[in-house]
């Protein structure tokens, strides 16, 4: 994943912000003109890619994230390909904290 980051809109029960989402060794950081957010690796339940209608942000397909305390945060990108590389780095995550064997 590239160190600046994504270009991405994410919902996470209010209106929908835009910004940039980043990832790092330990969490993922949503920042954005006027909101910063910062969510630990460990705060995170899973993450799948989301289709339905319900699940998209602008009509866009998007990651939907649900966190350990219930609460849900759907991001979508223009980029081609970021939700997938986001994804399957948050389920190589997942698996790195249960100590499973990274597949690949």
């Amino acid at each position: 994943m590239r160190s600046s980051g994504y270009a991405a809109v994410w919902q996470d029960g209010g209106p929908a912000s835009a910004g940039q989402i980043m990832l790092d060794a330990s969490a993922l950081t949503f920042e954005g003109r006027q909101t910063s957010r910062r969510i630990a690796f460990t705060s995170i339940a899973s993450a799948r890619l989301g289709r339905g209608s319900a699940e998209r942000v602008g009509g866009r397909p998007a990651l939907v994230i649900e966190l350990v305390d219930g609460e849900t945060i759907r991001v979508a990108t223009p980029e081609l390909g970021a939700l997938h590389d986001l994804a399957e780095a948050l389920q190589f995550t997942e698996r790195a904290a249960a100590g499973s064997p990274a597949r690949g």
